[in-house]
């Protein structure tokens, strides 16, 4: 599970003291299911990998992402965006 957005860290300490009692309540209620603790991106890979799973291609454009009403972001989630206007 990913934990957090932007801007979401500005005070560590809080950050950090709620995911402690979230996984200490998760891990007392859901232990037999599942095991909640801290990682790195490296851990999930690996993770991911040994199961065999593999994500899907994402062929088309992605959609405008809205912040606010007042704001879309176009081209974030891509590499190359002043190509794509050329590759059109």
């Amino acid at each position: 599970m990913l934990f957090g957005f932007d801007f979401e860290y500005m005070d560590a300490f809080d950050n950090y003291r709620s995911m402690d009692n979230m996984i200490a309540y998760m891990n007392k209620y859901y232990a037999d299911t599942y095991t909640f603790q801290y990682s790195t991106p490296s851990n999930y890979i690996d993770a991911v990998a040994a199961n065999n799973f593999t994500w899907p291609t994402k062929q088309d454009d992605l959609f405008p992402l809205e912040g606010d009403p007042a704001s879309y972001w176009t081209g974030y989630f891509t590499s190359r965006a002043n190509a794509k206007s050329y590759i059109r």
